[in-house]
């Protein structure tokens, strides 16, 4: 049984579809995923969500989160324009 977050976030917008009360979805998925099971605010926080119309159950990008460079030859550039690298070095 996929727990993973995005899976959950599939039965929640499933049974609102349905036409399932928000109070029921956690006591449904807590079932199904026991402690796996996402809280109830992050529950009824996207019930909310589908109610607005959002049909996707990705989180959306942020501003300000990390890009992942993996390109070695960007990697090397960045480093050697920095004179040293800080960060925790273990």
């Amino acid at each position: 049984m996929d727990s993973s977050r995005s899976a959950q976030r599939a039965v929640i917008q499933f049974l609102r579809a349905e036409g399932e009360h928000a109070s029921q979805f956690y006591r449904r998925t807590k079932e199904v995923y026991g402690e796996q099971c996402l809280a109830p605010c992050n529950i009824f926080r996207w019930c909310q969500h589908y109610e607005a119309g959002r049909v996707n159950i990705k989180n959306l990008p942020r501003p300000g989160q990390a890009h992942v460079v993996t390109n070695s030859a960007t990697i090397s550039a960045v480093m050697s324009s920095y004179g040293r690298i800080v960060g925790n070095h273990t």
